[in-house]
């Protein structure tokens, strides 16, 4: 059975506001996704962070509202 479209949307809620993202990205987009991962994932070895690439939720302020951001690259200590 094949995927409504619905089901592939990406959204930010920022502030209360619902934000549409972009389609999916294109090759360049991973291109440099990929390197800028590589290169702050390389300078955190030997630290307690950790950095992540794409399709994490991340939920800022969760104990005041439920907005969220899908960040490109992220970084967790």
């Amino acid at each position: 059975m094949p995927l409504l479209e619905e089901e592939y949307r990406k959204e930010e809620k920022i502030n209360g506001v619902i934000y549409d993202m972009s389609p999916s990205p294109n090759y360049q987009h991973g291109l440099v996704d990929g390197n800028i991962y590589r290169i702050i994932s390389t300078g955190l070895q030997g630290t307690l962070c950790l950095a992540f690439m794409e399709n994490l939720d991340y939920k800022y302020h969760a104990q005041e509202n439920n907005d969220y951001v899908i960040p490109d690259v992220m970084i967790i200590c």
